[in-house]
Parts: structure tokens; sequence; C-alpha cells
């Protein structure tokens, strides 16, 4: 074989400190050529590697995982990760995966052969992982035409070599533990937050401060992470220090007391009893939940990764700091930068960065100059302009970051690649200062639109034209054409002074001009965003029955009708919106506040006989998939007008019963089940169902 993998063995195996960075190797060539690489090089390191990619196409004997599912692995450590995008490069997978690799370790990526990458990465995000391969020096690129890898690893040794003999690798992860023991020790209650980058020691701090807490007479603490395995870094610190403790997976005890896992719906269920709760990740659990922990436990530590999987945890921070600084003025922040797992200007990382704009920063204040409001310049851009500019690209990226609390890599990959992506920009100076995301919408066959109003077809990325014709009840609404608002944000610095709403009316007036029949948008339900849109003349036509994970707030959707048919739709779902409003409020939307109801129930009085909306909504729920929330109006009037053939001589007891369950009484679908014994929600939902359908049955005949 003309391949020389000596050189990779070699640069695996070394143990000097000089060899703590993690380098990037593309194999570029044909599957089988990739595969006998791959086993001549990494023999002998098949359990500390980690394949991903299809199953059909791995290396016998290495533990594998599938694409979509590499998050799982956060938390855990491999010398060798390969990562097939033979087919196709999937960025959030890419970026969860990366974090994996220890110092010294490898990045096996693996590309078909070079004289193709234009015909299989031809989208504009395709073209940009190429000109970055190209453009970035650190990455050794090895053909399968007879090439040898050619690489010096010494060019990196500049790093200075952790003092592995301590306890406490850099001055950052030491300041960390000692402020968290601080903290709980000195019985101080303002919550600490932790942040850092990937491969600072922010998990293994975690570990640290618990045990040694644990030994100064702490008694019971609670950790908490999106899943288990994201905090085994965490638990494997607790049990070096800790070597006369039991141990069991998620929890470990020394005498009487206790350091257990809990997932983050156990903490907001149960009373856990804790001294200190430390929460990993906290990026990746709603603000809700943090917002609940903060409120129902006396000492919380809240660690993130700033630009890590979910694409930042920027975008986390704004919100949760400014929940931490109404409730607890003193609050800490502590930044942990010098990396353990890996040396400074590792190549893995700055590659990885730079490529899905991880590291993305809005133009500073002081690089705009004194601001003149006759110089900002609203420009609708096109993907060529963002791909010949980088600077551009990153400083738009930022601002969608900051503006969205999850924004991911693969964001970045839609942007570029969607053709039904449009984004609009407000340039000062040629810096980008706002921006607004659009996705086009709908245009569906008059068949498709029926379909969907049954709840039997659910075609992704149409939010607003699905909303409009399945919930609210419109059966050919998806036939027109849409435009729906997925981000708008404005530079921190020139927030409410009217640049955003300028933005919006020059977004509404170019998709009018465009033939969009409506425009719309959907977000969390707030006093300030409400105000925000119908000052742009949207209303309301939807609200969602369940609290977003993010904002803790129910969705609403609000549209603007550009065309005569967009306001004929708008029409028909605000009459039906304002007719399930008060039925609604009473039921499944009871707990939203005071001040947003007030501004939706209307004084008209309903009709108490069924209209033409009323009909067509109890067909829609007999004969097709549409639920109860959908057409609550509607049934709760059937109910009313037919309530006489509800009766003990002629309707079997379930059905009355389910029926004064739900209409009557207002109970969940969780609380019938259970107090009527039915199997789940589903089995409520469907005793429910066949109780209408016996009600209109026995009343037509």
């Amino acid at each position: 074989m003309p391949f020389n993998f000596h050189q990779i063995r070699e640069f695996l195996s070394q143990e000097k400190a000089g060899s703590q960075h993690r380098q990037v190797f593309i194999l570029a060539g044909d599957k089988s050529w990739q595969k006998e690489v791959l086993k001549e090089t990494l023999q002998g390191y098949e359990n500390d590697s980690l394949w991903v990619g299809e199953e059909e196409q791995m290396l016998a004997g290495f533990p594998f995982i599938a694409t979509k599912k590499a998050r799982s692995w956060l938390g855990s450590e491999k010398k060798v990760v390969v990562f097939d995008a033979n087919k196709d490069f999937e960025p959030d997978s890419f970026a969860a995966i990366s974090g994996i690799v220890v110092g010294g370790g490898g990045f096996f990526l693996l590309l078909p052969a070079v004289e193709i990458w234009d015909k299989v990465y031809s989208s504009p995000f395709g073209q940009r992982l190429i000109k970055s391969i190209h453009a970035t020096r650190e990455l050794i690129v090895i053909k399968e035409q007879g090439e040898t890898v050619d690489f010096i690893p010494e060019q990196f040794i500049e790093n200075t070599p952790l003092n592995i003999n301590l306890l406490f690798l850099t001055v950052d992860q030491q300041n960390a533990v000692e402020s968290i023991e601080a903290q709980v020790l000195d019985g101080i209650k303002n919550p600490l937050v932790l942040i850092s980058d990937r491969g600072r020691g922010k998990s293994a701090a975690l570990g640290l401060a618990a045990a040694r807490l644990l030994q100064a007479g702490i008694k019971n603490i609670a950790i908490t992470a999106p899943r288990l395995r994201a905090v085994d870094i965490i638990f494997k610190h607790i049990t070096n220090i800790l070597h006369d403790a039991e141990v069991s997976r998620g929890c470990v005890r020394l005498g009487d007391s206790r350091i257990q896992f809990y997932s983050p719906d156990q903490l907001m269920v149960e009373e856990i009893k804790t001294d200190l709760l430390l929460v990993d990740e906290s990026a990746a659990i709603p603000v809700p939940l943090l917002t609940s922990f903060l409120h129902n436990y006396q000492q919380c530590v809240f660690a993130t990764t700033v630009h890590g999987y979910e694409g930042t945890g920027r975008g986390f921070a704004l919100r949760f700091n400014q929940i931490l600084t109404d409730n607890y003025p003193e609050w800490i922040q502590l930044k942990m930068e010098t990396p353990i797992r890996w040396a400074e200007n590792d190549p893995l990382e700055k590659w990885m960065f730079d490529l899905l704009c991880l590291d993305a920063e809005i133009v500073e204040a002081s690089a705009l100059g004194e601001i003149d409001a006759n110089k900002f310049e609203q420009k609708l851009l096109n993907k060529e302009q963002l791909m010949g500019n980088p600077i551009l690209l990153k400083e738009l990226f930022s601002l969608l970051v900051l503006a969205h609390y999850r924004t991911r890599p693969s964001d970045l990959k839609g942007l570029l690649d969607n053709e039904n992506i449009l984004l609009y920009a407000t340039l000062y100076n040629e810096h980008v200062v706002a921006v607004v995301l659009v996705i086009h919408e709908g245009c569906f066959s008059s068949s498709l639109s029926t379909s969907v109003y049954r709840g039997e077809r659910r075609p992704p990325g149409h939010l607003l034209a699905q909303a409009l014709t399945y919930h609210c009840g419109i059966e050919h609404a998806a036939t027109l054409a849409y435009a729906r608002v997925m981000r708008i944000a404005v530079h921190q610095n020139l927030q409410r002074q009217g640049i955003g709403s300028a933005l919006l009316d020059f977004v509404v007036a170019n998709e009018k001009q465009a033939g969009r029949d409506a425009i719309g948008a959907s977000f969390g339900m707030g006093s300030i965003l409400l105000n925000f849109w119908e000052k742009a003349q949207f209303s309301t036509i939807r609200i969602g029955f369940r609290r977003e994970q993010t904002s803790g707030e129910y969705a609403a959707i609000m549209l603007l009708p550009l065309t005569e048919q967009g306001g004929n739709v708008y029409r028909e779902a605000s009459v039906r919106f304002n007719r399930q409003c008060s039925f609604w409020f009473n039921d499944i939307l009871r707990d939203i506040p005071t001040d947003i109801k007030t501004r939706f129930i209307s004084v008209k009085k309903e009709s108490s006989e069924l209209n033409e909306f009323d009909n067509k909504d109890i067909q829609s729920f007999t004969q097709y998939s549409r639920n109860y929330e959908l057409c609550i109006a509607a049934l709760n009037k059937l109910m009313i007008l037919k309530q006489n053939a509800i009766n003990k001589e002629k309707f079997p007891d379930n059905f009355r019963e389910v029926l004064h369950n739900k209409i009557i009484r207002k109970k969940s679908w969780k609380e019938i089940a259970t107090e009527m014994e039915l199997t789940g929600k589903n089995g409520a939902r469907k005793l429910f169902h066949s109780a209408i359908c016996y009600l209109l049955k026995l009343t037509i005949h």
C-alpha cells in the first residue's frame, strides 16, 4: 500500500507534553481505501476510538454511533474519532463529537476523492467547507492516489506543559473550585455561573469541588445536566478523590454524605433535599427550569459552554444573566480560558470555530463611530455576498446567535443552503447592525393543503402555512404564498431606536412586491414582543398550547395580510381565533397571565347556534385528525345544544362522564385518564371522540 501510515501512529503514540494538540487527518478517496488506511493506522486503538457515520460503512471492531446521535457521547473522552462525511457534512454532529477527542488525539474526517468535492459539496455551505479545508494549513489532507503523510507535529509544540502532578491543572480551574467552596462553606446564597469553551476543565472543576465539599462535611450535593452521560467526567474526578466512597451509576456515597445525579425534570417536580445544586451544560436546559432551580434550591452553581455543540451559550447568557441580575444582583460569574484537555491554539478547535462561525462576535460599538441616523442602509443580501465576505457573514450570524437561545451550527448551513431563506440586514459603515431572517412557505397544491387540514400530512419547514391550515382550520390556506420572519435581531447597543422596526417595514414592502400573500411571525408571547409586532400592524391569529422550552412562554403566531387572498385568510383566522379564546383561557390556557388574556377576550356575545365554522370543525373533529382544542368552541356549543340527549336512559355512563369532565369541569386529559382509569391521555381523547360521535348519531336519528 503506497500510503505511509507510520507518521500518524507515531503522532498518536507520543506521550510528551508537546503532543497535546489534536490533529485533523482528512482521508480523501474511495471508502474501501479509507477502511484499509484506518485498519492499519488505528490498530490497537479500537477501545479508545469512536466511528461516527453509517453503520454499513464502519470498520469492524470499532464502537459506532449514527451521525445524528453524536450528541449522546458528550462528556466522553476518546483518543480517536472517525467522522464519515463522504455523503454529507452534518455541522451539529461535527461540533458535538469533536469535543470528545483528547489532547494528542486524532480526528479522521472521511471525504470522497478531491476531484469530486465540488460535485458532492456543491451547496454554498459545502463550498465553504472545501474553501476552509484548502485555507487551513494545519489540516492534513491525505489523498488516495499514492500520496503519503508529510507533516511535522513538532511545528505545533509551542504550548506550556500542564503540571499534571498538581490537583489543579490551571489557575482558572483552581479559582473555580475554590470559589465554589467559598460560596458553600461560607453560606453565601448568591448563584455562581461558570463559563468556558469546551476542554477547559469546567466539568472537572465541578467534580473536584463536589468531592472536596463532601470531605469538608457537606452532606447532600445534587448534580444535573441534560443527560446522565454528560456528567461522566464530573463523577470521574469525584471518585479520583474519594477513594473510599461507595460508587454506583450517577451516585457517590461517603458515610452519610451523598452526591447524586437527578434529571432536570426530577428537580422540577420532586422535593430534593440538597445543600448544593451543580448544573452542567446549563445552556442546553430551558431557562424556565433554570429559574425554578434558583427559587427551589438554596445554593446553585451553573456551568455552561460558551461556544459549542449548541452553537453558543451567549444567547443563553443574555437571557439567564438578566434573570440572575433581577433576583440576585450580586451573583458571580467566572471564566475558564486556559485549555486543559488539549493545548492552546489547537488545530481542531481553531478550524471548527472558524468553519462554523462559533467564535463570531458582533461588531464593536467603537468600530461604528458616532451614529448618524441618515446612514443606515437596508438591504436584501444574497448568498454570494455572504460567501464572498466572511466578515459580513460572521457579523450577521453573531446577531442571529444573540437573538435566539438555541442557535446551532446547522443554522449556519441552513441559512446558506436553503433557497427559501432570505437575509435582510441593516448596514452602518458596512457593518451589520440589524438582521431579519425570512423563510418562504406555502404554495401547496389544493390536495396537499387538504391533507394538512385533515392532519394526514405535515411537510417540514412550513410552520405558518400549516398553522393557518391545520390549527386555524382554514382548509386551503396552505395554497397561498407566505413569508415568515424566523429571527429578528438588532445590535445590543442600538436597540430601542427604531432600527428593527425600519428594517421590518423594508422586509414587508419587499415581500409584498415579491407577491407574498401574507407575512407572519411566531415567538414566545410576552407583552414587549406583542407590542412590537402590533405596532407593525401584525395581529395574533394563534396561541400555542404548550409553553416553549426556551422562553417558558406560550408561542404566538401573528399575521399581516399583503394581498386580497391573504386578507381573506387573515379575516377567517381572526374570527376563528376570537371565537375560541374564551374557551382556551378557561381550559388549556388558563395559566396565561391576565394582562395577556385581556388583549384577546372579545366582549361580543357569541351566538349559541352552530354556524358554518362550527359545523366544519365538528366534521373535521369526528372524521379527521383535528383535536379537541382546535375545535373547542364548536364542541362546547354542541354539548350545550344537545345536553337534553345526554341522559342516563340513552347515553352510556362513561360517555357522559368524559364529556362532563372535559367540557364542564375543564379537566386535563391526564386528570381524566387517572380519574376514569383509562390508558393515558390518548385513552381519554379516544373516549371523548367516541362520545361526541355517539352524541351526533343519537341526535341526528
